[in-house]
């Protein structure tokens, strides 16, 4: 087990208006008056943060600080900083004019592969074996990057890097901790009526046609009609039952905005659709459009040249524009809670590169996302009994072949999964429950991949911290949501009864009277 303890070292040096020499008798008082400051917070028996060093050199102030964990040296300097800030201004008329780190390591942590972590910390800080520890040492840090806390995070991710997976036992596994994927609830086999391929299917018989984008589709009257049947009786079977109000949520996001959201800059970046906007001026490209106008060709150089930004994304989650309405609001548990809402208005967008097949994954999906904000337990019973309620209608009035299955994080392999466990003596103990149906084009049960076609998750209060929700007490308030890709579900139907419409279930068939016919459409002639 790890017990050595990690170390904080930082020289720096505080800029002043004016040269300094002339008071360095009152600055070294000062310097003793802030040691207090430097403790504060630690606990008790812990040291804290201390100036190892000082000089000061014309306007220049130099500083060595070493710290433990508990008050960093980083917060020790922002502290120094702003106690100095007020004490040469109030008594001396002397401005601090900014910080600049010269050097910044942490000694003292565990020797281990961080191969992951260093790609993503590259540019930022290096890591180096040095025997019987490692040392991560920064780069180019600046006052910003202390006061967004770009040191805490790196070391919040070697550290989680570090903390020692839990291994399972069988008899573990069954008790209490399984591994992300680990099934929860299973309809038993069910009769095959179809086996071919569903987007070859589809685009045979008229019923969707690819766009000329990758990802895209273009869905006909047929299966529209089957997936807006699909996307009612989920609303009337499992969410106005559960007082779910239909909302309207933007699809086009600042990127400001979506930066609030734990994990997807960080993970999904390369998964996202950025948008640059015109200058706001009755000029704007004048050159890209007379040129398209003269060649009838396009030039993207032409358009890049004015577009300002990426300053939105294509809205790849859905829930968001929720977590903003509430941002920087308060709530009354007892008043306002639960907020229950769905939202049934369009797109959801993911650029899934090399990933994309038929309708299983496409770039552009269609998709029914529910969301909530309410007490611990009221958001752990919305997520659970949607859940049930889900896999319900699935197992019963859609008669699909399906399964319950703890979830994992979007940005997680499979690999990475597989080697994860998760407490599921309690519902708190596992995030997120995954709907998934068998689809047998793909291969038998057991080794092929299935489809997830619901994602029910209960976020803790992840987003109230990231969004700054507050509640009017200061009480535990917790959002979940649950999407439902209604081009996988219409995916998962066709694949499993197929296109004989007498051979389909019978909730379905009353819904649906009759099919439209699709477009018929003859190839030009040459």
């Amino acid at each position: 087990m790890y017990t050595m303890d990690i170390v904080f070292k930082l020289e720096a040096n505080i800029k002043a208006s004016r040269s300094l020499e002339d008071i360095k008798d009152r600055i070294s008082e000062y310097l003793e008056e802030v040691k207090p400051l430097l403790r504060k917070g630690a606990p008790s028996g812990a040291e804290g943060a201390k100036i190892d060093w000082w000089g000061v050199d014309s306007y220049y102030l130099k500083l060595r600080i070493v710290s433990d964990r508990y008050v960093r040296a980083h917060d020790a300097l922002l502290r120094i900083r702003r106690y100095l800030s007020e004490k040469l201004g109030g008594e001396h008329k002397i401005g601090v004019r900014g910080l600049t780190i010269e050097r910044y390591y942490v000694e003292g942590l565990p020797k281990m592969d961080y191969s992951h972590i260093s790609s993503i910390i590259e540019g930022i800080a290096t890591l180096q074996d040095v025997g019987e520890y490692c040392t991560i040492e920064f780069h180019n840090l600046s006052e910003k990057d202390l006061e967004d806390r770009v040191v805490d995070r790196v070391v919040g991710l070697l550290l989680a890097e570090a903390k020692p997976k839990p291994v399972a036992s069988a008899e573990a596994v069954g008790a209490k901790l399984a591994p992300l994927g680990y099934i929860l609830k299973y309809t038993g086999e069910k009769a095959v009526k179809f086996g071919g391929d569903v987007a070859e299917s589809i685009v045979k018989m008229g019923w969707a046609k690819r766009y000329l984008s990758r990802g895209q589709w273009i869905l006909t009257a047929p299966i529209t009609l089957l997936l807006n049947t699909i996307k009612a009786m989920i609303i009337e079977n499992i969410l106005e039952p559960l007082g779910f109000e239909e909302w309207m949520l933007p699809k086009l996001t600042p990127i400001h905005v979506i930066a609030k959201m734990p994990g997807y800059l960080d993970h999904l970046a390369e998964g996202m659709i950025y948008c640059m906007v015109p200058p706001r001026r009755e000029d704007a490209l004048v050159d890209f459009k007379r040129d398209f106008t003269a060649r009838k060709k396009i030039d993207l150089e032409l358009l890049r040249r004015e577009l300002e930004g990426p300053l939105y994304v294509l809205e790849p989650a859905q829930c968001t524009p929720f977590y903003q309405f509430f941002s920087g609001e308060y709530v009354d548990m007892d008043e306002d809670l639960p907020v229950r809402v769905y939202d049934q208005s369009g797109w959801t967008w993911r650029w899934e590169g090399k990933g994309v097949r038929g309708l299983e994954r496409t770039v552009e999906f269609y998709r029914l996302e529910a969301v909530w904000l309410a007490s611990r337990d009221d958001a752990i019973e919305f997520r659970d009994r949607i859940a049930e309620e889900s896999y319900r209608l699935a197992d019963r009035m859609l008669e699909l072949e399906a399964r319950l299955v703890v979830g994992a994080p979007f940005y997680m392999s499979s690999e990475e999964a597989g080697k994860t466990y998760v407490d599921i003596s309690k519902p708190e103990g596992y995030p997120t429950v995954d709907l998934e149906v068998w689809l047998p084009y793909r291969g038998g049960r057991k080794e092929s991949e299935w489809l997830e076609i619901g994602a029910y998750t209960c976020a803790k209060d992840k987003y109230v911290r990231s969004f700054n929700i507050r509640e009017v007490k200061d009480r535990e308030i917790w959002t979940g949501c649950a999407g439902f890709g209604l081009t996988r579900w219409i995916t998962a139907f066709l694949a499993q009864h197929g296109f004989e419409y007498d051979e389909w279930p019978e909730e379905v068939r009353r819904r649906i009277s009759k099919l439209p016919n699709p477009p018929r459409t003859r190839s030009v002639r040459s």
